[in-house]
């Protein structure tokens, strides 16, 4: 039987964390999950009033970048929309690596198209600057999140890098986020394993909550975090920051075009 908190501690030995990092990583994921399961519970004693689309799903974690401690990483139920406070680069980077890095996270609404999406946001409270770049607009999207850090709501949309899979008769499987590959070196015959299907995410978050935002018009500013890559830019009144866990150069290819 697989043991998922066993193999997390595998990725952090090849990822070259301390035990000590590695353990508050694996304890702040649990303590993000513990809180989700809440708000889905209260979600779903109020399910006359709304529907919510939940899809489950896996995923590995990263190294956080700055400091050892994650976070303070919320979902909308936990914090109110005037809870106030500001973010910066390295957290925005640590939340959403923390997120979409614990196994089985759900994200609130999936829809192919972003628009949809985009709209659904806005009643959340999205700016309304917010927008996709023509780069990343033709990929399929997963769906998307509000997600609280640091007391800031910031504004997940999540695509399909390579198209959303398809089953036998060309339908799409939308919320599917892992495929079985051969292992690696695997005997002739030995079960397959699951892989994370590659994403990538637009996040936007109001200017005003971000500290050290960059100027609009400042070049697309592109960091890495260890599998993962990170382009920054700015809006008039929003910072964009596009993500994904894919190797340098494929990112670089994703981020030479973001702003058209």
């Amino acid at each position: 039987m697989n043991d998922p908190e066993k193999d997390l501690r595998e990725h952090f030995e090849r990822q070259h964390l301390s035990p000590e990092r590695a353990t508050a990583i694996l304890a702040a994921g649990r303590e993000a999950a513990v809180q989700h399961a809440r708000r889905v519970a209260r979600w779903r004693w109020g399910g006359m009033a709304a529907v919510v689309t939940l899809a489950l799903g896996g995923g590995w974690w990263m190294r956080a970048p700055g400091g050892d401690e994650p976070p303070s990483v919320a979902r909308p139920a936990e914090l109110s929309p005037d809870a106030g406070g500001s973010v910066t680069l390295a957290t925005v980077q640590s939340g959403v690596m923390a997120f979409f890095n614990t196994p089985d996270y759900q994200l609130d609404r999936m829809a192919l198209d972003h628009p949809e999406l985009v709209a659904w946001m806005q009643t959340q409270g999205a700016p309304s600057e917010l927008t996709v770049p023509e780069s990343i607009d033709p990929l399929d999207n997963l769906g998307c999140e509000v997600l609280q850090i640091d007391g800031v709501s910031v504004y997940i949309l999540c695509f399909y890098l390579d198209g959303v899979p398809r089953d036998e008769t060309g339908e799409p499987m939308l919320g599917k986020k892992l495929m079985a590959v051969a292992a690696p070196d695997a005997a002739a015959g030995a079960p397959a394993m699951m892989k994370p299907l590659t994403l990538v995410h637009l996040i936007t978050v109001p200017r005003d909550q971000f500290a050290g935002a960059p100027q609009a018009g400042d070049p697309v500013a592109i960091t890495r975090d260890g599998q993962w890559g990170f382009a920054t830019w700015a809006g008039r009144d929003v910072v964009y920051v596009v993500a994904s866990p894919v190797e340098a150069e494929r990112f670089r290819e994703i981020a030479a075009h973001l702003r058209g």
